[in-house]
């Protein structure tokens, strides 16, 4: 199985042999080209460092807009659906970056414009010198289960027809158990207990830098779920032997939570 190693090593300029990953807003240039493929882009290109798949360099670079001719520009949902480890780790993580890059150019506390920290996916104002890393937004979501049930939710935005799990972005202060019971309190009335760190993953799909952190939970045998409408529209236990089709892509955090619950019927 190939190995990603993800770091900010800039050993410019880049090889011909080097991978590389060409976004232009929010889509991808499929399937990956090698530098050598990519002389018709010139020399105006900023290659930014990703790390190294299987010891060879990756790099990504943003584009203003798809150039056509190079191949086929995919969605990063279409991409992270068909590659597999370590590809579409690696996919997201140039999303990501690029993303992050084209929104954090001047800094916010005198407008200069910001200048990269060498070695890493940071910036610097050569004005008043504030230091400027890419920021990680965590988030949280939670299986919660009761006896051999699962709650799953409807979300009033993003892709509506899917049943999920309830999710929401960690506050300061907060820490991660903290951010569940909160989020499970405001978004279905529910008190959980039993809760179980599952895993991570790092989620382009909801900007860059988000970080969602899995957990199992369970709730107590007559718990009913209330919602407000205003961000899920429906809640519902569903027993983990007869699950719903729309279910979160199988590349998703939320549905590795999802199976795992099934699994331990």
């Amino acid at each position: 199985m190939s190995r990603f190693v993800p770091d900010a090593v800039a050993v410019v300029p880049p090889s011909p042999s080097d991978h590389c990953v060409l976004v232009a807003g929010r889509r991808l240039l499929t399937p990956f080209p090698r530098h050598a493929d990519l002389s018709a882009l010139g020399d105006d290109v900023t290659w930014v460092p990703l790390g190294a798949l299987d010891g060879v360099r990756v790099w990504a670079a943003g584009l203003p807009e798809k150039i056509d001719t190079l191949g086929r520009w995919r969605p990063w949902p279409a991409v992270a659906a068909t590659l597999a480890e370590p590809l579409a780790a690696l996919a997201g993580r140039a999303l990501q970056i690029v993303t992050w890059r084209r929104s954090h150019r001047y800094c916010g506390a005198c407008a200069t414009e910001l200048a990269d920290v060498p070695g890493e996916h940071a910036r610097r104002c050569p004005g008043c010198d504030l230091y400027v890393p890419m920021q990680l937004s965590p988030a949280v979501l939670t299986a919660i289960r009761r006896g051999e049930e699962i709650l799953l939710v409807k979300h009033t935005y993003g892709p509506t027809e899917l049943w999920a799990l309830v999710a929401g972005f960690v506050e300061a202060g907060e820490s991660l158990e903290e951010a569940v019971h909160r989020e499970v309190a405001e978004e279905v009335g529910l008190t959980v207990s039993d809760l179980r760190y599952f895993g991570s993953q790092p989620w382009a799909m909801s900007g860059p830098g988000v970080v969602l952190t899995g957990f199992l939970a369970t709730a107590a045998p007559d718990a009913e779920p209330v919602i407000d409408g205003k961000e899920l529209a429906e809640a519902r236990w569903w027993p983990l032997r007869e699950l719903p089709d729309a279910l979160p892509p199988a590349y998703s955090i939320s549905r590795w939570l999802i199976d795992a619950a099934a699994k331990a019927v």
